[in-house]
């Protein structure tokens, strides 16, 4: 896989965070390398996206729990990078703890794994072996003082990850998303994927209780790519392709 330069997340309506990419309010392989960056800011009002498409909410939160299966992706003659995954701010601000899986249509074949990420640090590879309809659950805890863990788990073939970091971020949003990776420094075309579901999903331990306040469509030049469904329960949603 190439060199990934950043990851950015941006909303339409309001320029936050590090080098983002707006959406004007009005329209509706290999592992990874380093210097690969997830980054934040957006409005809730505005509900679209370059680059991410899901569900966030706000609050304080010291815990987040979801479970999704790993879409197939559907190669192509172009290179484009996806990847789903749970996590801790980004949606008020450019800090973000989180960890997931990725999948990719590099040279004309598809490519799967995982990863764990605190900006402004570059994203680190898990040496896991993932492959497509696996079912995975990713967890960010709050330990004492500044320490939290990322946990990722393959519930398919059993294989688990645990990692323990120090952290500083004010922890006011969760994340539940599925994403379009830039990359030397464009945030890529997304690839077309097999419907995903997160479910399970937990904020502070309990049911996040989602909203359609919180609902993100991943939207490029008019176009949109990844659509979540509306929130079933309060902690359950798939993302469709385009």
């Amino acid at each position: 896989m190439g060199i990934k330069s950043l990851r950015t997340f941006a909303i339409a309506g309001i320029a936050a965070g590090l080098a983002l990419a707006i959406v004007p309010a009005a329209s509706a392989a290999t592992p990874h390398a380093n210097a690969v960056n997830h980054v934040s800011g957006h409005i809730k009002s505005a509900q679209q996206s370059t680059n991410w498409s899901g569900y966030a909410k706000t609050g304080t939160f010291t815990t987040a729990t979801a479970t999704w299966n790993v879409p197939t992706v559907t190669t192509s003659s172009s290179n484009k990078y996806s990847s789903d995954w749970v996590g801790i701010d980004g949606y008020n601000n450019s800090n973000l703890i989180q960890t997931g899986t990725e999948q990719d249509t590099v040279g004309g074949r598809a490519s799967y794994g995982a990863w764990w990420e605190i900006l402004p640090a570059s994203e680190t590879r898990i040496n896991m072996t993932i492959h497509p309809g696996d079912s995975m659950t990713g967890t960010i805890t709050k330990g004492s003082g500044s320490s939290w863990t990322m946990k990722l788990t393959d519930n398919t073939s059993g294989a688990t990850f645990s990692t323990s970091k120090s952290y500083s971020g004010p922890a006011d949003s969760v994340e539940y998303i599925q994403e379009a990776t830039e990359v030397g420094g464009t945030i890529s075309s997304p690839p077309s994927l097999s419907k995903t579901t997160f479910s399970g999903l937990t904020a502070n331990g309990a049911n996040p209780n989602l909203t359609s306040s919180g609902e993100i469509l991943l939207v490029q030049n008019g176009t949109t790519y990844y659509t979540p469904s509306a929130v079933s329960g309060g902690n359950s949603f798939s993302v469709s392709s385009r």
